[in-house]
């Protein structure tokens, strides 16, 4: 049974609501290292609830490769409104 919007939801607490809300105010895609750095809290933390986020559809994230300098990283962004 497929849960609704509003029940994914009710399922965040207050650190997926801050990785929401900083998304959504960078207006850009961000990287965990910069969404760890803007809200203060650790990488790990940061990762594990976009992964959480990404699999509710609450954000979509993607990995990117550079060419120089840091060669992979994931950036994050707001799904929808």
């Amino acid at each position: 049974m497929l849960m609704t919007k509003n029940e994914m939801r009710e399922m965040m607490d207050e650190i997926d609501e801050l990785i929401e809300s900083t998304l959504k105010k960078a207006g850009n895609p961000m990287s965990t290292y910069q969404v760890a750095k803007d809200t203060g809290l650790s990488w790990s933390t940061i990762n594990a609830h976009c992964y959480k986020l990404k699999s509710m559809g609450i954000i979509g994230g993607k990995l990117e490769v550079a060419k120089i300098g840091q060669r992979k990283k994931l950036l994050w962004w707001p799904e929808g409104k």
